[in-house]
């Protein structure tokens, strides 16, 4: 199973997790206490930091929602084209051809994995994604442009397959 599917107890407990002292809000009390957080992926050793709360806590939630949305962006998964079918946990996010889900979501890192390794596999063509997902073409571009790390992924991708970027809608 991918590390994007995996329960937050789960994911974290492939991970080392280092804390330190970071820059960030707090003023005068802000250096008493190591509140930064580095979660590294051991398995990949990819690696991601949150500083921006007083709370080890919520800095640890921050951290982990970057590192599921790096390795999304990092880790390509080979998908047979002719033995597809979108996965039952996606079938739940499709509704009619759109796509209900947002950046809150448990598996909204695995959307664009899934999203992602489908591009790679098509040659950079959204619009193939969307046919393999059940969903319009406007719903991938869309979902793939509000996360700017997604947005990146996509273009690298297409960049490979000698393709020009994807356009900005708005």
């Amino acid at each position: 199973m991918s590390p994007l599917l995996h329960p937050d107890d789960r994911l974290l407990a492939e991970c080392r997790i280092d804390h330190f002292r970071g820059s960030g809000p707090g003023g005068q009390k802000r250096n008493k206490t190591a509140n930064g957080i580095r979660l590294t992926h051991i398995p990949t050793r990819s690696s991601a930091t949150a500083t921006e709360s007083r709370s080890l806590g919520e800095n640890k939630l921050f951290a982990l929602r970057r590192l599921r949305l790096k390795l999304a962006c990092e880790l390509r998964q080979p998908i047979d084209l002719l033995k597809f079918d979108p996965p039952d946990w996606f079938l739940e996010l499709r509704h009619e051809q759109h796509l209900a889900v947002s950046h809150r979501h448990t598996h909204y890192a695995a959307v664009g994995g899934l999203m992602l390794d489908l591009l790679a596999a098509l040659n950079g063509n959204p619009a193939a994604v969307a046919i393999n997902l059940g969903i319009n073409t406007t719903s991938v571009i869309r979902f793939l442009e509000d996360e700017p790390a997604f947005w990146t992924a996509a273009n690298r991708i297409r960049a490979s397959a000698g393709l020009e970027p994807l356009s900005h809608r708005r």
